[in-house]
């Protein structure tokens, strides 16, 4: 795992080798019993030998590949537990803590520390808890064009208090400055990436310029992520196509697969929400319009929909189609059935301080034509009470695989009430 690998979980283990029963003839509470020799302090081997076990047991039971431990601090002495602080870094997640004995006092100054303290082996759900709260707090993404939105307008804008909440840190970028870096863009090397990513199309429908241009997009926007260490984009959009005929769509799916959660419209929630879940799952992440009502966004009965033009390739069980923007006639868009597995869906509120995840399965997907993939779902839970889903925007982010435990324990660390849909018979929402 590379060092600057963002959500590494760094663990760092306390053993506390010291017994209250440390006198000579042990207390009225000692474990000795008549007849045995008075309580024996342990050696410094052994309270080291002892330290290096929970190490390993920890480590041997561990469920994920993302968590690193550190030296573990050994207490031998009371003085000892001053040396923790010199230890720490902001870098520590978590402390994994055992004690020879009950030792509240101790244990009391080492919450102190407001870190979670680990006892113990610890399920998978909260390691990818762990993960979320350290992912996002190593995150940076771009938010480019006006603001506010045309179409998520609630924001929130307020990019300060997204990173006091989150640690996420937001740089905006106008419209102007980007399209400085797709003009400056060298035609010979636009048109070689254009051959190499042409490999990845069935069909592509859109004459040669507009192709050009939508490579131009994505090779603009990997530069600026690159130049802000940015693993993530949102645009607003509407701004491009008044100002030029392009559009990120295609640009999104291929940086969506290279790492670089990407969410339309200048959707802040939306984008905060994939970041998240892609924390969670480690997994590609696409996002667009919730049907969450028969009619609504081609929802059919029984079921849910996402519609939008996002459709990373490896989430599709196909090659891309390629077309043009809402057949308007200009911009790149690309259709791909997707793959049909099981699901996560994930709504944040645009006040920060509250989260939906659905779980479901995919049934497949269309063509829409207007925006251009159509994705048809069913859902764990009562769909006639899904309208009480939404806590932010329009804009739903999904994932494969089911990640509400897990988002259920992210939430809890973040500070976040984390809502799910339950079966009709039981109460709607719960948290």
């Amino acid at each position: 795992m590379s060092e600057l690998d963002r959500g590494t979980v760094r663990i760092k283990p306390v053993y506390v080798g010291l017994h209250h029963y440390s006198d000579v003839y042990g207390s009225v509470c000692s474990p000795d019993v008549k007849g045995t020799p008075p309580f024996e302090v342990p050696s410094t081997e052994e309270v080291h030998r002892a330290a290096q076990a929970m190490v390993d047991s920890f480590a041997d039971d561990l469920p994920v590949d993302f968590v690193e431990i550190e030296q573990p601090l050994v207490v031998e002495h009371e003085r000892d537990l001053r040396r923790l602080p010199s230890e720490l870094t902001h870098d520590v997640d978590a402390l994994l803590v055992r004690t020879l004995g009950r030792r509240p006092w101790e244990s009391f100054t080492l919450a102190q520390y407001g870190l979670p303290i680990i006892g113990g082996t610890v399920g998978e759900d909260f390691l990818r808890g762990l993960r979320a709260k350290k992912f996002l707090s190593e995150s940076r993404f771009l938010y480019i064009g006006e603001i506010p939105s045309f179409s998520a307008p609630d924001g929130p804008y307020d990019f300060q208090m997204i990173e006091q909440r989150f640690g996420v840190c937001v740089r905006h970028i106008e419209t102007n400055e980007f399209f400085r870096h797709f003009d400056a863009l060298e035609e010979d090397g636009v048109a070689a990436e254009l051959n190499e990513w042409t490999e990845q199309f069935a069909e592509v429908q859109p004459d040669r310029e507009s192709m050009l241009a939508a490579t131009r997009v994505y090779l603009a926007l990997r530069e600026l992520c690159e130049r802000e260490d940015a693993n993530g984009v949102t645009i607003n959009c509407g701004r491009f196509t008044e100002e030029r005929p392009v559009v990120p769509c295609l640009a999104f799916d291929r940086l969506i697969d290279e790492g670089i959660m990407c969410a339309c419209e200048g959707d802040i929630t939306a984008m905060l929400s994939s970041l998240l879940l892609h924390a969670v799952s480690a997994q590609p992440v696409l996002m667009g319009n919730f049907g969450y009502r028969e009619g609504m966004f081609e929802a059919g009965s029984g079921e849910v929909t996402i519609e939008h033009d996002l459709i990373p390739l490896s989430m599709a069980s196909e090659p891309f189609t390629v077309r043009d923007y809402h057949t308007r006639g200009f911009g790149v868009t690309a259709y791909a059935d997707i793959r049909q597995e099981p699901m996560t869906l994930l709504n944040m509120g645009s006040s920060l301080d509250s989260i939906v995840a659905v779980e479901g399965q995919i049934k497949g997907s269309e063509d829409g034509g207007h925006c251009r993939i159509i994705i048809h779902m069913t859902v764990d839970g009562d769909v006639a009470e899904l309208s009480r889903a939404l806590v932010g925007s329009q804009h739903m982010s999904m994932t494969f695989g089911h990640w509400q435990r897990a988002l259920g324990e992210a939430a809890k660390l973040l500070g976040m009430q984390a809502k799910h849909p339950r079966a009709a018979e039981d109460a709607v929402f719960t948290g």
